[in-house]
Parts: structure tokens; sequence; C-alpha cells
């Protein structure tokens, strides 16, 4: 066991089941569990990989699943959620305590079927149920590819496409009122942005900033040399100038254009990674770092991913370790699983890491384990 930040590593599954390869998916997590909701795979049959279930054949090209991977047991299983909405790529998805919220997304064919809904699921339930909110006021209209967040009492929209026209629109509904609000309807006026979908959020909520980094429209990317900026109090866009790696030379320091990349952010933290996206005809394997205090841009070197990856999620555990998961290579999707540390974690987490490494549990009975492990770390094996 050697411990490296900032390099990726495969997951190895092991025995069991594990999710299909998909794209258009999301993950969140917990600091022991990865959760998978929904995905689309056109190029899997009914009879294809065991996918000849009922939920299956109904939703088919879209996976009407919900997964989770412990990371202590290195473990996949399926949630035996009910209620699970038919709307399942390109949602946005966040994970508040033990809750899971899902908003917006789309079925098939794209933008054919849009959602403008949200749905709430506890998923410390022994038999999870997906719960419509009810809502009343002015709701953002039904798309996919939203960008959103949790601040205070508000869950907060950001931008999205009906497969037509994109939006740049910033709305916000009342967590415990149900009302919907007019945050910022776009001007179509710099500075404010132009609309967009499958963008992502960088958040210096102390401030009441909301970074935009990248996105689309149905034929053009956007850049990151200069990044929108929403602020929560004055209800107003500006834009800030970014700074380049000085040390690359391509595109004078600055990532390229791209569009279906993720990013993640730790809580409270004032650094973003984006990692892999389309860039044109280009696919993207590079991760970069931004600083939102000094606005300095930092490519990543060892944080490259060994292919080219678009359309995947990842997410950032509490501990700090980055998560990559499925996602569309130069010809097909894959279920495949990427983990880097972004940050040095507690002593206690890197021992835990390789325990979990060498295996040292797989050979110990339950009662030495139980009088072993601090209650913490037992719990995670449950």
């Amino acid at each position: 066991y050697r411990f490296r930040p900032f390099v990726f590593k495969q997951v190895d599954y092991g025995e069991g089941i594990w999710p299909r390869a998909r794209s258009g998916h999301k993950i969140v997590s917990t600091s022991n569990e990865i959760y998978s909701y929904g995905g689309y795979n056109p190029d899997s049959v009914g009879s294809d990989l065991g996918l000849d279930d009922d939920v299956w054949m109904q939703s088919k090209p879209l996976f009407r699943e919900l997964w989770r991977y412990n990371v202590s047991k290195n473990e996949w299983s399926k949630v035996p959620a009910t209620n699970i909405p038919n709307v399942l790529a390109s949602n946005a998805v966040i994970l508040q305590g033990t809750v899971l919220l899902v908003f917006g997304g789309t079925g098939v064919p794209f933008g054919g079927h849009c959602s403008n809904s949200l749905f709430v699921c506890d998923l410390s339930e022994e038999v999870p149920s997906f719960r419509e909110i009810d809502v009343t006021g002015d709701a953002p209209d039904a798309q996919y590819g939203q960008a959103a967040f949790v601040h205070k009492k508000y869950f907060y929209v950001i931008g999205g496409t009906t497969g037509y026209d994109f939006s740049c629109d910033v709305h916000r509904l009342h967590l415990s009122t149900g009302l919907w609000e007019v945050h910022h309807l776009n001007r179509g006026i710099p500075p404010d942005p132009p609309g967009r979908y499958r963008h992502e959020l960088g958040l210096q909520l102390e401030k009441s900033k909301v970074f935009v980094f990248g996105g689309s429209t149905a034929h053009f990317s956007y850049g990151f040399q200069e990044i929108p900026v929403f602020d929560l109090k004055c209800h107003e866009w500006s834009v800030v100038m970014t700074v380049g790696d000085p040390k690359v030379e391509e595109h004078g320091g600055y990532p390229k254009h791209r569009r279906f990349h993720s990013l993640v952010q730790a809580p409270g933290g004032n650094e973003v990674f984006i990692t892999g996206g389309e860039s044109g005809v280009v696919l993207l394997c590079d991760s970069w770092k931004l600083n939102l205090e000094s606005l300095q841009w930092t490519r990543v070197d060892s944080l490259e991913l060994d292919t080219p990856l678009y359309f995947h999620a990842s997410t950032l555990s509490p501990q700090g370790k980055l998560y990559v998961f499925g996602g569309i290579t130069y010809c097909s999707r894959t279920n495949t699983m990427l983990s880097s540390w972004l940050k040095i974690p507690t002593l206690q987490d890197m021992c835990w890491d390789a325990i979990l490494f060498y295996k040292f549990l797989d050979h110990l009975p339950n009662d030495t384990l139980r009088q072993s492990l601090p209650p913490k770390f037992l719990k995670r094996l449950d």
C-alpha cells in the first residue's frame, strides 16, 4: 500500500453484481457509500448481461434504478426503492443527510419528456420510496441538464434545456412551504450568461456567490477563462476573469471549452476540480483545479484519466476522496469506477484505506472484528 493523492486508481469490484455501463446518471456519496441514480445505455438489449427483468423491459434504454456501493465491503447492491421517477437522465441529484433529492431530467427521446418536479427519498428507510414534493408558485420550465444546490431553506436551480431552448434562469424553492420563486430571469444581454445545460457549479455561499462552469447549447461549448458568477443577495450576474496556469502553454493556460465534464468541491472548500468532458470532436482526459479565492487555474497532470471520458458522474466523499463512475469513452459506455484522494485524510482514514487494500478483514471472524474495530468503522461493514 502506498498513499498517492491526485492519482486515479481503478476500483476492482471483485465478485457479485454491479451496475451496467451507462451515461447521463448521477452519483452522490456519504463517508462509506456511493449512490448511483438513473442512467442511459441504448446498446444494452433485453437479454444482455442479465437485463431481462420487468423494470428494464419497461424503462429501456433508461435505467430506472438506484444502486449503492459500500466502499468498505467493496460491494454493489441494488436499492429496493419504490416509486422511482421515469425521468432518468441528466437530472440534478443532491444528497442532504440521508435524503436524496432528484430534480428535473429527461426520458427518451431526450427533451421529449422533461421534468420540473422535485422528488425526495429517505435512504435510511428499509424500503426507500421516492415522493414528489407538492409545490406552488413560479416553477421553472420542465427541462433537463439543470444544475442545483441547497442553501439554508432553499433549493436553487440554474439553467437547463428543453432540447431546443437553453436557459440560464435562476429559481428557488422554499423547502418547507413548497413555494417556487423566480430569483432571476435571464435578460439575454451581458453580464447575464447565455443559456446552457450540463454545466457545473462552484459555491462560495459565505459570500453568496455561485460560479458556473462550462456547459453548452446544442452546438457550442463554453470556456473557463471568464466565469459567470451569480450573487444570491443582489440577484445579479457578473463575470470574473480567471488566471491561467503559467506552466501550461496551450489555450493560454486555461482548460479547453468543454461540456459533459464533471466537477467536485469539498463542502465549504474554495477549490473545485473538473475532470474530462467533450470539446467539439475532441474527447478529454485532463483534470484542472480552480481556487475560487485567487481565481488561479492549475492543471493537475497526475490526475489524468487513462482514457478520455464524458457524460460520466463524479462525487467527493466527506473524507476527500474523488470517485468517477460510468460515462462514455471513445466508442462505448463503461461501468468502471475510479478513485483518487484530493487531500491528505486523517491518519485513521489512511489506516482504514490500507486495511481495505490488504483485505485483512476477510480473514477475521466477526467476534474479533467487533472487539478490535472502532464503532464508526465497524458500522461501515453493516
